[in-house]
């Protein structure tokens, strides 16, 4: 064994934990932390729109670019990334695009008006992207078929638990002190051990790069073209956009529908928020446990009804038989039920050599029809002369239809993937990881 041989072997036993050590569960754990980094970086501007409004001197309803500024370089960053990103140590990368995203969102603390937010939240983006894929394909590579359910749910619960402490935390502090910026600072500073966790207590990733074929630019490109544009990738990217779009047409929305159309009081919006975090966080779980039990399809149907009628409470009818505060405390949690669902289902599409990739491009598809969303809602609503939101009436039209379309396309996939167990020709490049346990 070369010298540089034994020095690298002493620092995998030494500096870092090893796999077998560092459990299955505790990997799962690590990454939702920086799942709930990453949660709270999107959605940390979702309550503060009056706040920017306020102080930055920008219309209530123009917080949407803001995240359409993220989402569309989300997109950009990942959609460059997938090109290349499964070449690589999994953890390597993900250092790398987590010291790109805290360094960003300190920035966006320091902005002086709406314009260079909207910039530094678009740098923060650029980093998001990768980021989220490489968190799912660690997670999938890590956990098998018959638990990822349950898994995806820690991670997809990790928005629940910054709905829960990040965003109260967050309206109270813009709230009480106008301290809007430190709500970027404290992300930026959060998300400092969690660097530390993954240098020292991740394992290299690298069990996919066995998979891989030499580099050659022309084959990997066609190998990528495959993967973009096979039948259940297309289909996995039209289940997640068409989650996100929706979900992006109201969340940026519902602070000022509820302080200036229904008379909530601004500091109480963080209650909406916490008790939302709250059922996501007894929600999650068990929607993890019953995907891996009775499949995704009636989990899908299920959640169209429930939220049928719970946006027809919230915005086509003039007296909510609920209160407001528990009413859309419960919208937010059932379109996080609505991802967990879509996202673990899709994670049976690729092969292991190609998770990094694929991941990373349903994030792109999730972050593109998230900008859509954003972007859309403003030209759809208007804001009267008393602040009130005329036009939500169409949106949580667009959201009932974009919820029932989820157990057709997830019936859709279901048969492709079925169709290529049967014939395997069909799928040498995209066996589902479901095959390979």
């Amino acid at each position: 064994m070369s010298v540089n041989a034994g020095r690298a072997a002493r620092r995998e036993d030494g500096r870092w934990l090893s796999a077998a050590v560092l459990s299955e569960q505790a990997v799962v754990w690590l990454l939702s932390s920086i799942a709930f980094l990453n949660a709270l970086g999107s959605i940390i501007v979702f309550p503060l729109g009056p706040f920017f409004a306020h102080d930055l001197g920008t219309a209530a309803q123009d917080v949407g670019f803001a995240s359409a500024s993220y989402s569309l370089a989300a997109a950009a960053g990942g959609l460059g990334a997938s090109f290349v990103l499964d070449r690589f140590d999994r953890r390597a990368a993900l250092l790398t695009v987590m010291t790109g995203f805290l360094a960003a969102t300190a920035l966006s603390g320091f902005a002086p008006d709406f314009g260079t937010l909207v910039a530094t939240r678009a740098l923060a983006g650029l980093f998001v992207g990768p980021m989220t894929g490489l968190l799912l394909a660690i997670v999938t590579d890590t956990v098998p078929p018959n638990r990822r359910g349950a898994a995806v749910s820690k991670m997809i619960g990790a928005y629940g638990v910054a709905l829960v402490f990040g965003v109260p935390a967050g309206v109270a502090i813009a709230s009480a002190f106008g301290g809007w910026r430190f709500c970027f600072f404290g992300i930026a500073l959060v998300g400092v051990p969690l660097f530390v966790g993954v240098l020292r207590l991740l394992a290299p990733q690298r069990a996919h790069l066995a998979a891989l074929k030499p580099w050659r630019l022309k084959e990997r490109a066609l190998d990528f073209w495959t993967l973009l544009t096979s039948s259940p990738s297309l289909l996995s990217f039209l289940l997640i956009g068409s989650a996100s779009y929706a979900a992006l047409l109201i969340s940026p929305n519902l602070p000022t529908y509820l302080t200036h159309n229904l008379g909530l009081p601004r500091e109480k919006l963080q209650e909406v928020y916490f008790l939302g975090g709250v059922f996501t966080l007894v929600a999650l779980p068990v929607t993890g446990r019953l995907i891996d039990v009775a499949g995704a399809r009636l989990m899908a149907i299920g959640v169209a009804v429930i939220m049928t009628g719970l946006l027809a409470a919230a915005f086509l009818t003039k007296t909510p038989p609920l209160p407001n505060v528990l009413l859309f405390a419960l919208i937010v949690v059932f379109q996080l039920i609505r991802s967990t669902i879509n996202q673990a289902w899709v994670t049976r599409v690729p092969a292991i050599e190609e998770r990094a990739a694929f991941q990373t491009l349903i994030a792109v598809a999730t972050n593109l029809a998230q900008a859509g969303g954003a972007a859309t809602a403003p030209a759809l609503l208007a804001q009267s002369a008393d602040g009130r939101l005329d036009g939500m009436e169409l949106i949580a039209a667009i959201a009932i239809a974009s919820a029932w379309a989820a157990p057709l396309l997830l019936a859709a996939l279901d048969r492709l993937l079925a169709s290529r167990i049967r014939t395997p020709s069909l799928g040498d490049r995209l066996s589902p990881p479901v095959i390979d346990v």
